[in-house]
């Protein structure tokens, strides 16, 4: 009998998606949780060339601030080439890279913070997802100048083009508890880091109780094979047939957009690998066609 594959939505925000998936394989999951940090597209500035800086801070140092600052990339997807549709190192392409300017000067007796904000951009769909993100703090007689180009890029080639800063799945949490049976020490022990739980568990007396909260059950964990191991009121145990999967976007992509490219990259993987197998079979002479 084939088993059921469900996905329920837990909790949705604007940088954020929590969900319950139920009858997938744990190397799928696995694969879509590394899929989200590696293969899928956002824009990141990878180049910048500097006319004119005399802060505190080397041109490097400066350029590699500007390459992680997080850059809207929802209709940059649309607009530009992917990287392996690209030449390396053709910023002049306007099909591939997005252009920024930041021109920022301090006068004799004035001091500032210069910001993501005040990069000023060509494409008003690639932009800073964030303005209050720092670059470099300017004293008075200062002057910063510079020309920036941002490309579509992936996860694999560098971190700046990680859509992600969370990606990440757990077993379901499952309490199993018989309040007649429960030992004062394992209940207090409990009590102390999830006093929710406690009044869930005395309310209901006996049964049993699926965890899907966002939280941590480092504490309950210990508390069962600590402070419960004799105690047959109380067993913690962890569902390995469904998982708790968690997107946090830095803001580049929506956490479902990121989902849906992290499958269409593993769908694609797969296709290849099956055209190079079919390949394979052709040229060893298994498949005739």
């Amino acid at each position: 009998m084939t088993e059921k594959r469900k996905i329920r939505l837990l909790e949705k925000a604007p940088n954020k998606l929590r969900f319950l998936v139920e009858g997938f394989p744990l190397p799928l999951v696995n694969a879509i949780r590394r899929a989200c940090f590696t293969d899928v597209p956002i824009m990141a500035i990878d180049y910048v060339e500097v006319f004119e800086n005399n802060t505190v801070l080397y041109d490097e140092i400066i350029a590699h601030r500007l390459a992680l600052i997080p850059l809207t990339s929802e209709e940059a997807l649309k607009k530009y080439k992917r990287p392996e549709n690209c030449r390396e190192g053709d910023i002049g392409d306007t099909n591939c890279y997005a252009v920024l300017r930041l021109e920022v000067e301090t006068g004799p007796m004035e001091e500032r913070i210069v910001y993501s904000g005040d990069l000023e951009t060509f494409d008003p769909d690639v932009r800073p997802v964030y303005d209050n993100i720092p670059i470099v703090v300017m004293a008075p007689d200062q002057r910063l100048r510079l020309q920036a180009y941002a490309r579509l890029g992936y996860g694999k080639e560098h971190a700046k083009w990680m859509p992600v800063s969370v990606a990440a799945h757990k077993y379901v949490p499952i309490v199993e508890f018989d309040v007649n049976k429960i030992g004062e020490e394992c209940l207090s022990c409990i009590e102390m880091s999830y006093p929710w739980l406690v009044e869930k568990i005395k309310k209901s007396k006996q049964g049993r109780i699926e965890i899907l909260e966002d939280i941590n059950t480092s504490a309950l964990y210990w508390c069962a094979q600590r402070k419960c191991t004799n105690n047959e009121g109380f067993k913690l145990h962890y569902d390995d047939k469904r998982f708790i999967m968690t997107i946090e976007s830095t803001g580049s992509l929506s956490p479902k957009h990121i989902v849906l490219e992290a499958v269409n990259a593993i769908v694609k993987k797969a296709e290849n690998l099956l055209t190079q197998l079919d390949k394979i079979r052709k040229e060893s002479g298994e498949v005739r066609g």
